[in-house]
């Protein structure tokens, strides 16, 4: 009886904890958030509906940031039902390798609420996703995202 009791007390915990509208970042969640089509699908998304790249680029060409990464960091939350929703701008910046943990941030970015807009209108046409799970039940999740992009006339040998 007391093994019953416990797990039906789990159960209405779990309930009432996924239900108090928290947003749980998606690091610290073990079943994170899934774009269905899959993670390359969804940096081709980024590109094909990020409409600044002509901004960033003429910016980062006039300042002689060439010859390396630029990346753009955004946020978003994605709710239990897996729409996205609360898109945010972060920062933009770039590194030497493409696969570097680390990246500079080029402050030189300063019309923070344009970008803002042209990462909501992105996000906005983006298709639901899987939502994270807490315990089984879906909950809302912050994502912090990045996509890049190389500056340069000559790719790197790899």
């Amino acid at each position: 009886m007391r093994i019953f009791l416990a797990t039906v007390a789990v159960l209405f915990s779990t309930l009432a904890y996924s239900q108090d509208g928290k947003v749980y970042d998606a690091k610290y969640l073990s079943a994170k958030p899934m774009y269905p089509p899959g993670i390359d699908s969804c940096r081709r998304f980024y590109f094909a509906h990020f409409n600044g790249f002509d901004s960033v680029l003429y910016k980062v060409v006039t300042q002689g940031d060439t010859a390396k990464y630029i990346r753009i960091y955004f946020s978003f939350v994605i709710d239990k039902y897996g729409f996205v929703s609360d898109a945010h701008f972060e920062k933009i910046a770039s590194t030497q390798y493409a696969k570097s943990a680390t990246a500079r941030m080029l402050k030189y970015f300063s019309a923070k609420e344009y970008y803002n807009k042209l990462i909501k209108d992105m996000l906005q046409k983006m298709p639901s996703w899987k939502p994270a799970l807490l315990y089984g039940v879906p909950v809302d999740c912050k994502m912090n995202d990045y996509f890049q992009f190389r500056v340069g006339a000559i790719p790197p040998d790899n």
